[in-house]
């Protein structure tokens, strides 16, 4: 299978040639820029120029514009809402032992509806083990 080339192996020692001649006409002309010692990168920056100078406005537009004290801006961001004055530590206690006494009172309500136990604590099964003499049973929670 032959290799479809761009340049004809012929022509490759001509473009070589061609392409170094150029190198070497234009390397000389371009030199690198001298470095300027000191200056702080701020100075750099401020130095480089990268904002636009605005030019003075043209007498028709200044007559069309609205005068300044005129124009009413709307916030973009809206106003601010008003919010309520922060708690003392004493009422945060409070709003604290209110939520969990709700929550207690919840919990026994949902236990009584659903029928739920309190679970047996481990004192009275260790108890009851040593009585019967034999390891507690263990109930698969699968049907």
């Amino acid at each position: 299978m032959k290799r479809n080339r761009l340049l004809p192996l012929s022509a490759r020692p001509v473009t070589l040639a061609a392409l170094a001649g150029i190198c070497l006409g234009y390397g000389p002309p371009v030199r690198a820029q001298e470095a300027k010692p000191g200056g702080s990168p701020l100075d750099t920056v401020m130095h480089t120029k990268i904002w636009a100078d605005v030019p003075e406005a043209k007498d028709f537009v200044r007559e069309t514009r609205p005068p300044p004290d005129s124009l009413a801006y709307q916030p973009v961001t809206g106003t601010d809402p008003e919010r309520p004055k922060l708690r003392s530590k004493v009422e945060l206690n409070a709003l604290e032992s209110e939520l969990e006494r709700a929550a207690s009172h919840n919990d026994r309500k949902a236990g009584k509806r659903a029928g739920i136990k309190k679970p047996a604590s481990a004192k009275t099964v260790n108890a009851r083990v040593e009585s019967r003499g034999s390891r507690p049973r263990v109930r698969s929670p699968l049907p």
